[in-house]
């Protein structure tokens, strides 16, 4: 896993609920069940921060299928995560508390969670290594975006345990919709399912054994073998979305398009490649998006477009007499969205 194969788009994603209607106030079936499906989102979260658990899980995202374990607990108060690969090129990811370590057999690329360090669908293929249990579903300020509905789903069984699905519905074409597994009888998420506007599952995260409880130590969380800590270079560091500004920050630019509900929510520069890029992440709280903004060194044909199960990227270079800039959009959105936003970058 390359530098976490190019693509460790960790997203920020908070799931922010409505409301509940004041005491005595009628409330239709609609509203009723996404009542319901809220409780047992918050749940979800409290279970997050009150069990611990062991498993492995398959992660299935478009035509490529990783096996992985997984090890969740509260360690000084804060949520620790431990996901091995079991399959491919030896490869973890260390979560405590926001800062996530992605290891490598010769490399070690650290992260604040909800950071992206892709780029350019033109120098790396398009491969992903994103955790949902890391990203999605696991805040506390809970509001539900308005672009999405809540419906209660069948009961179902996932790793030999009972299961309530929940559905998160998006109200409009530009974003992709979810399908939640919730363990009956503690809250805990065992399965995400990620879906397109047809129904079709894009990426599937799904736990097929798992023992819930029991107590962890600092131990548990330490480096496997065929992996290694390094020390990160101010390179490295650089990576992370800072509000300071440099030369690449200066470089006036803005999307006229963004899809309803989405906002800016980090902007910084980031050095990738040697290269300083400008990164805006957008999102609508709960799907998430980047936009980077790279100086080329000469005219090139470098535009293109991938996409491996949810994730896209798209690059293209803006107009005369601007061309030699270019623009690349990635995230957990369909491609026209991503087109749409990519189309519609302009240099001030």
């Amino acid at each position: 896993m390359k530098q976490v194969k190019r693509v460790f788009s960790i997203l920020v994603c908070m799931i922010l609920f409505q409301s509940l209607p004041a005491t005595g106030e009628t409330v239709s079936a609609a509203d009723a069940e996404q009542i319901v499906a809220a409780q047992w989102l918050q749940k979800m979260i409290k279970a997050n921060k009150t069990e611990s658990y062991q498993g492995r899980s398959i992660f299935h995202n478009g035509n490529r299928m990783m096996s992985l374990k997984v090890i969740h607990g509260m360690i000084d108060s804060e949520p620790w995560d431990r996901v091995v690969h079991l399959s491919g090129e030896p490869a973890e990811v260390l979560r405590k508390g926001d800062k996530i370590s992605c290891l490598h057999p010769e490399s070690t690329v650290e992260l604040s969670a909800g950071k992206s360090t892709e780029k350019g669908v033109g120098k790396s293929e398009l491969k992903t290594a994103k955790i949902p249990l890391l990203n999605a579903f696991n805040d506390e300020q809970l509001a539900i975006p308005e672009r999405y509905q809540m419906r209660m789903g069948r009961e179902g069984r996932v790793a030999g345990r009972s299961v309530q699905l929940i559905n998160i519905i998006p109200v409009d074409r530009a974003r992709y919709g979810y399908q939640l597994g919730l363990d009956k009888e503690t809250g805990l998420l065992l399965k995400t399912v990620m879906l397109n506007r047809n129904g079709k599952a894009l990426e599937v995260f799904e736990f097929v054994d798992i023992a819930i409880g029991g107590q962890l130590s600092k131990a548990d969380f330490a480096p496997g073998k065929g992996v290694k800590w390094l020390e990160t270079s101010g390179a490295e560091q650089s990576n992370k979305l800072s509000g300071g500004e440099s030369d690449s920050q200066k470089i006036g630019w803005a999307a006229k398009w963004l899809p309803q509900g989405f906002k800016l929510a980090e902007n910084g520069v980031r050095n990738i490649d040697g290269i300083d890029v400008n990164a805006q992440i957008y999102s609508d709280g709960l799907a998430a998006f980047t936009i980077f903004m790279e100086k080329l060194e000469r005219v090139e044909n470098i535009e293109g477009s991938r996409q491996r199960g949810a994730t896209v990227a798209l690059s293209r270079r803006l107009a005369k007499p601007n061309d030699h800039y270019l623009v690349t959009v990635v995230g957990e959105v369909p491609m026209e969205t991503a087109m749409q936003v990519a189309a519609s970058v302009v240099k001030d």
